[in-house]
């Protein structure tokens, strides 16, 4: 298990720790990583959460893989060894995490839609809603050739998100950027 696995674990009660992960990066990539824990709880909810200072360890080190120089960042799946459908629907439930902290985060910088946001956000934003909605049975796909897919779509994601943020923070002269 990951260090960063281990403080998700303990600053969620009942979120799955995509959930929870998707829905900080989602907010931290609106503000190039200044992601209040405030922000956090009022997303999730306080009952989703336990005490200030655990939810305050996840959400620092998870900022800090966003932002690391050397590219670290990953969504937060489970295992390799986990079954694909789990993980599958681990990618699609951090997505869609993600998409809702990414509007919470675009309201705190005064976006009104997301329509303010260059055509490069919107797309990823549309793709990242689609892998929301992935559906978890492979039944019918080669083990090997699911495995790939999954690992593009995992690969993209990760992409996608470093994008979103280098996009919207060199954006400087309008709301959304």
């Amino acid at each position: 298990m990951s260090d960063l696995t281990a403080l998700a674990l303990n600053a969620a009660h009942q979120l799955p720790v995509a959930e929870l992960h998707g829905a900080v990066c989602g907010l931290g990539v609106c503000h190039r990583g200044d992601t209040p824990t405030v922000d956090v709880v009022a997303l999730l909810g306080e009952e989703a959460l336990t005490h200030q200072d655990a939810v305050e360890a996840f959400v620092s080190a998870a900022v800090g893989e966003l932002l690391a120089e050397d590219m670290r960042f990953a969504p937060l799946l489970p295992a390799d060894d986990v079954p694909l459908p789990d993980r599958l629907e681990a990618l699609g439930q951090w997505c869609a995490s993600f998409l809702a902290g990414f509007a919470a985060g675009l309201a705190r910088r005064g976006a009104t839609s997301l329509d303010d946001c260059p055509e490069e956000v919107r797309e990823i934003v549309r793709d990242f809603s689609a892998i929301a909605q992935v559906d978890a049975d492979v039944a019918g796909r080669g083990a090997e050739a699911a495995e790939t897919d999954f690992v593009e779509l995992e690969e993209f994601v990760k992409v996608g998100a470093l994008l979103i943020m280098t996009t919207l923070n060199d954006e400087t002269d309008d709301p959304a950027g």
